[in-house]
């Protein structure tokens, strides 16, 4: 009869005894807490510092921001007041510099032909290129507000592309110019543009995913605020 036991035989009964091990209740009821706010809050150290980070509440507000980055369709609304409030003043605030430029004998001091002390280029010359940017800025702005209006999430893409590069040609500005003493101010400029853009994109991703749930129509939240006001204007027309 064989006393010794081999490699392979040892091997084996280590294999065996892993996969059947037993694992504490405890440990696979707290396991449970990625699915089970109540059991997670319970499970966790609330002697640690970070502690408050595993909380119910915590956990819940990083799901609510998850699914507001992701733009989920519960959050559809808020990105949607935001584009159409935003593209309305801007519409407003271009169509009004527009006019200015038209009625009046103003010439831009937009720091591309401008250094502060003299202008680069001759007044006339800026004066048109400003009125030739101002026109762009209404198309850009006025495509974006129908964009919002009707839920067409494809005619916010001229708003951003223009504004990508708007914000390439003042960064290389910002570098090349070397301002000194606003570094900060560009700075916060800068980053409050860039969050600008970001805010629009994500709008605009939030209209695709929920033209993938619901109509057009049943997307226009204005619609429900703006037609008893048109019903009451068309009962004294009538």
């Amino acid at each position: 009869m064989r006393n010794s036991i081999t490699f392979h035989e040892l091997l084996l009964y280590r294999i065996i005894c892993d996969m059947f091990k037993l694992i504490p209740f405890s440990y696979q009821f707290c396991a449970l807490g990625n699915s089970y706010d109540v059991i997670a809050d319970a499970c966790r150290d609330k002697t640690e510092l970070f502690s408050f980070l595993d909380s119910k509440q915590w956990r819940s507000f990083r799901r609510n921001v998850e699914s507001f980055l992701r733009c989920d369709f519960a959050y559809y609304h808020i990105y949607y007041w935001f584009i159409l409030i935003f593209s309305l003043y801007g519409a407003m605030h271009s169509l009004f510099n527009f006019g200015r430029l038209i009625f009046t004998k103003e010439v831009s001091s937009n720091s591309l032909w401008h250094n502060h002390r003299f202008n680069v280029l001759p007044p006339i010359v800026i004066r048109r290129l400003g009125l030739v940017k101002a026109f762009i800025q209404i198309n850009v702005w006025s495509t974006l507000l129908y964009g919002a209006l009707f839920v067409s999430p494809n005619h916010m893409a001229p708003w951003l592309w223009g504004h990508l590069v708007i914000i390439v040609f003042k960064l290389a500005a910002a570098i090349l110019m070397r301002i000194r003493g606003q570094r900060l101010r560009t700075t916060i400029y800068l980053i409050v543009y860039m969050l600008t853009i970001w805010l629009v994109r994500q709008s605009m991703r939030a209209f695709f995913i929920a033209l993938e749930q619901e109509t057009q129509e049943n997307l226009m939240l204005y619609l429900p605020i703006i037609q008893p006001l048109l019903h009451y204007g068309n009962s004294f027309v009538i």
